[in-house]
């Protein structure tokens, strides 16, 4: 169909004026894509993504797609003014998000108070961030700062923000953190105690031999009473103390094992499913192939949390011994040639799964009875 003159540039001068309309956003740099929006029509909200690169006494700031960065001491002060500073820059409509590392008790204060400003936070592993920046070289707070931002930026539309920490968690995990410390000192100790006294080069009255032994009497008492604290503090709870009761019903399980994923899954909130738990703590064995030359054995991955993996090892080796169905599938895959070890696995993830289960059910575990 032909069109007429005078439509066509009625159409031409409709295109003209709805380009001029559009505006790029300022800040995006040229190896950014432009991001348009329309005066006098509806304006897109603006996102805004602070890295930020936290150490023990100053926090590194970055600002993007804005590229300010500053640098604040790592105190309540601090925080306050630089809330105040980018109010400034910012506009009440921005979605803001904060991106920052993973970095223990360091970015706890700062997190207090950007939950009670209500600013939405992701905290990402170091690694994750470290392997995606690609090849680089040199490396600065502010550098850090600038790729922690960067990151952010790049994956803006799939970061989510953390629900927060509740406190009575944050202390049991504190808790759980001094007494594995203590743990491992005192498993030193024993054993060079032990090594010691095979050796005979030491006599029980020598002074190596009674100041190790004090160390090890000493460390038993705190463990035993940092382990009464973390009962109190679960019973105390009523949230926690359900969750408690509920695991303990599996065989296996302690209050040490319960404890410790009441803590690391934030009372099983951090994790939708057992799957994503047995991938999070090393059960979850993947492939190691490529094409026709690289055919190797699935195995489990060393990217994990290795005190879970521990705890949980111990717990399945209790199941595999007074857990008679445990014991009698355990029996049964050594007996078929499979490897112990591979087998212990398969008991660890069970448990987990058991431990997933009856938090979704509310409801302890039911021991079925095996068959006639």
């Amino acid at each position: 169909m032909r069109i007429g003159p005078h439509l066509f540039f009625l159409k031409l001068t409709v295109l003209r004026l709805e380009f001029q309309a559009c505006r790029p956003v300022k800040g995006l740099g040229d190896h950014q894509p432009f991001l348009f929006t329309k005066s006098k029509a509806k304006v897109m909200e603006e996102m805004l993504i602070v890295g930020v690169d936290v150490s023990k006494s100053t926090l590194d700031i970055f600002l993007m797609p804005l590229g300010v960065c500053s640098k604040i001491k790592n105190s309540q002060p601090g925080f306050n003014q630089w809330l105040k500073e980018l109010k400034k820059i910012s506009s009440p409509s921005s979605k803001l998000l904060i991106v920052m590392e993973h970095t223990g008790q360091y970015s706890h204060r700062f997190e207090l108070f950007l939950r009670s400003q209500g600013i939405d936070y992701c905290k990402i592993a170091a690694l994750e961030i470290k392997r995606s920046l690609g090849i680089v070289r040199g490396k600065s707070d502010k550098v850090d700062a600038r790729r922690i931002a960067n990151y952010g930026w790049l994956r803006k539309d799939i970061l989510t923000a953390d629900p927060g920490c509740h406190e009575e968690i944050w202390k049991l995990k504190n808790l759980l953190s001094l007494r594995a410390m203590m743990v491992r000192h005192r498993s030193g100790y024993l054993a060079r105690l032990k090594e010691m006294k095979a050796s005979g080069t030491c006599k029980p009255s020598d002074l190596e031999i009674q100041l190790q032994q004090q160390m090890i009497d000493f460390l038993s008492k705190k463990i035993s009473l940092l382990q009464k604290q973390i009962q109190t503090l679960i019973n105390t709870d009523q949230s926690l103390s359900k969750t408690s009761e509920l695991l303990r019903s599996i065989k296996g399980v302690g209050w040490i094992t319960a404890a410790y994923m009441i803590g690391c899954t934030e009372n099983f909130k951090r994790f939708s499913n057992a799957r994503k738990f047995n991938c999070y703590a090393g059960l979850a064995p993947f492939k190691h192939e490529s094409g026709s030359s690289i055919k190797g054995k699935t195995r489990l991955s060393h990217l994990a949390n290795k005190q879970a993996k521990a705890l949980l090892n111990l717990a399945a080796s209790s199941a595999i011994q007074y857990n008679p169905e445990m014991k009698a599938y355990y029996q049964k895959r050594v007996a078929e040639g499979k490897r112990k070890m591979s087998c212990l696995n398969i008991i660890r993830s069970k448990l987990v799964a058991r431990m997933f289960a009856v938090i979704k059910r509310q409801s302890p575990y039911q021991q079925v009875a095996p068959a006639a």
